[in-house]
This record gives C-alpha cells, structure tokens and sequence, in this order.
C-alpha cells in the first residue's frame, strides 16, 4: 500500500481509475476493518467516488467494486450496472477455487463527471467480466455492448480507465474501440498483467486501456514495471 501511494504521489496525476477497491473482509491485506477508498483518498487527498456492489456473504459491511479519483471537485456520478449476482465467499472469489462463478459477479461502469476546462468531463472505471483464459463470450460481448452505448451517447468528453480482462484482438474490446479512442493500439504495449507476480506468469496479457473520446491528443503512454498490484498500472498524459 505505501508503494501504492509513492508511486500515485509522484505520477501527480489529475485522475486515477481504479478496479477491485475493497472494504473490510475483502482486503487481502492485514488490516480488515478499513475502506481502501477512504485510505487512498486521505493519503492521496484527492476527491473521489467509489461504488461498491458485489457484497461478501454474511457481511454486508465488505463490498468490492470501482473508484475514481481526481483534482477536481466531482460535481456527478452514476452507475450504470452490467450485471447483478448474489454475495460471494472469500472461496469462491479466491483465484484459485472461484472459475464457476467469475464471469457472472456483480459488474459496473462508475462514471465521474468533473468540469475541467470549463466544460463537463467524464472520467470512468470499468471492470470486465472474467473469463480464463481471456476470450469473447456471450456475457463479455453483452456487457461490453452496454458500456459502448453509454459512451456513444455522451455528449461531452470523457476517458475511461479498465480492467476489461480481454485482449485487445477480441471482438468484446472491438466493441469498445468502435465508439472510442483505443490508446493501447500501436503503443507496442503487448502486456499489462505483472510479468512475475499475477498467477498466470510467466504467460502474460494486454488486458487493461485506457480509451478517450476525439477531444484528446496523446502525448505519453507507459506501462511502468512497478509492483503495486498484480497488473501494471497505464499512465497516460493527454492533451486536450
């Protein structure tokens, strides 16, 4: 976590997209009463929104789920949701023992609209539904239709930071690319899963993007090999 946080404070970033925030049983660190969100957002002292939907069995305190942070003072936010399911067990969310019921747990789009520039600006997480290994499936392409929809029919610039747990060749991340900027293409970038820590390794994917409406010019993409989750973070600098 400090690692984390040193490394968010140094990129100085004006917006930070996160996935799998946790609260309480769902911390896979030592410290099970405390809200991730809330810990980041003092540490960082960012604004920020989060949304918690898939609810842990017995617990209605521990939730997992989305969260955005920023420089600017969030002046909006909605949910639109992907998927619906009922509250798992640590066991069945574990890596290891939880493939059965993956693909369907809770799902969302967290949208933060912030103004920048003097204009409304949408800054979205999304957190794909799970497949092993990464492929299109019914339920990837139906939930990636809806978050295309909702960026299709917005009417003010916005950049969406994902886990979209697919390659960028599957017609699930097609979908999104046919409605906005896809910065991952052409950046040589081939994967974003931690070459040593993420249980796939030593395999890797390109799983995670950044995608923006036309209003933005990009000057720098990285994937910096850092260890603060067992993916690597996408920092991108953009011009508007």
């Amino acid at each position: 976590m400090d690692d984390l946080v040193d490394f968010l404070k140094k990129e100085n970033p004006d917006f930070i997209s996160m996935q799998e925030v946790t609260t309480n049983g769902f911390n896979l660190f030592a410290n099970k009463n405390v809200s991730l969100f809330e810990l980041l957002g003092k540490r960082l002292q960012m604004y920020g929104v989060f949304n918690g939907d898939l609810r842990l069995k017995g617990d209605k305190s521990s939730v997992f789920g989305n969260a955005v942070f920023g420089k600017y003072k969030i002046v909006g936010k909605k949910v639109v949701t992907l998927k619906t399911f009922r509250p798992l067990t640590i066991k069945e969310l574990d890596h290891g023992d939880s493939g059965e019921v993956r693909e369907q747990i809770h799902r969302h789009l967290l949208d933060a609209q912030v103004i920048a520039g003097g204009r409304r600006v949408h800054i979205m997480s999304w957190h794909g539904a799970w497949t092993a290994p990464p492929q299109d499936t019914s339920e990837t392409l139906r939930q990636a239709g809806i978050v295309a929809d909702y960026l299709k029919n917005l009417d003010s610039p916005f950049i969406l930071g994902c886990d979209a747990n697919n390659v960028a060749e599957s017609k699930t991340i097609g979908t999104i690319s046919k409605v906005a900027i896809n910065l991952m293409v052409g950046s040589g970038i081939s994967q974003t899963t931690h070459p040593t820590k993420h249980k796939i390794a030593p395999r890797g994917f390109l799983v995670d993007y950044i995608f923006t409406s036309n209003h933005f010019k990009l000057l720098r993409l990285q994937v910096p090999e850092i260890l603060v989750s067992d993916h690597l973070p996408v920092v991108a600098e953009l011009e508007v």
